[in-house]
């Protein structure tokens, strides 16, 4: 009877739990940006049904207010660009009478890494590049914003630069294009909003992430809306959260050059 833009549902619940209640929403509302609750589920078998039912993020018990409205910030704009590209497609269709197809471009990625502690570096590293559900997750994101695309090709591949300087990050962000750049809050030489204020100036589409495990939330809440942040990640981090949060941020970009090509094309 009601069209929602995103439905958030708890794990547990006693007619049935959030996944098979997701699941069924689905079938109604497939358009609609899907999160999990959950506090007592088993991560891998959360996962693994996260993935399966295309849904987008799930949020820990007790949550954070500030990750919480972050997350549904998050989900919407994801949510809107996948639709946005489908109005534009359906546009390109009717102007030239043939079908477009979303072209992911035939590179690997580069995503950008800045904190000034090197532990926190080589852990980072370490779960972005085991591969685990890393490739499924992309596929699974690809063929959701185009269902032309096969959900078996694994040909997902990235590039990860370091770096515990964020002035020395700077002068990297003029030599090598990225995808992503994910920066610590707390850091010496400048903190991480004045660092992506910095970067975003070089390179305007590179999506922004932010990582904290001390920033002032009410400071958190001003970056994303002044710097237009993708995400923000708490530490310490779960290995699928940060690689949700890069592999979405990816998939966020290649869509949104998508709609800006077919925009000029279908003027």
């Amino acid at each position: 009877e009601v069209q929602f833009d995103l439905v958030l549902a708890d794990y547990l619940m006693p007619d049935m739990n959030g996944i098979q209640f997701l699941k069924q929403f689905g079938k109604l509302q497939p358009d609609a940006a899907r999160l999990i609750l959950s506090g007592q589920a088993d991560t891998s078998a959360l996962v693994k049904a996260i993935n399966e039912t295309h849904i987008y993020r799930f949020i820990d018990k007790p949550w954070d207010r500030v990750e919480l409205i972050g997350m549904i910030e998050q989900a919407l704009a994801y949510r809107n660009v996948i639709l946005e590209n489908r109005r534009l497609s359906e546009a390109y269709r009717a102007q030239l009478n043939q079908q477009y197809k979303f072209k992911e471009p035939g590179r690997r990625y580069q995503v950008l890494i800045v904190d000034d502690e090197p532990n926190v570096l080589s852990a980072i590293v370490r779960d972005l590049t085991s591969r685990s559900t890393f490739q499924e997750l992309h596929m699974i994101l690809m063929h959701e914003a185009d269902p032309e695309i096969s959900q078996n090709n694994n040909e997902f591949q990235f590039d990860v630069y370091t770096s515990t300087s964020a002035m020395q990050a700077l002068l990297q962000a003029r030599q090598i294009p990225c995808d992503v750049v994910i920066s610590n809050y707390l850091m010496p030489e400048m903190d991480g909003i004045k660092f992506l204020e910095a970067f975003r100036e070089i390179q305007p589409d590179a999506v922004r992430i932010m990582l904290s495990g001390v920033a002032d939330k009410r400071v958190l809440i001003d970056a994303i809306n002044q710097l237009e942040l993708y995400s923000f990640i708490n530490k310490p981090w779960r290995e699928y959260e940060l690689k949700s949060a890069v592999t979405q941020a990816i998939v966020y970009k290649n869509l949104l050059l998508d709609n800006r090509r077919l925009a000029q094309m279908v003027k």
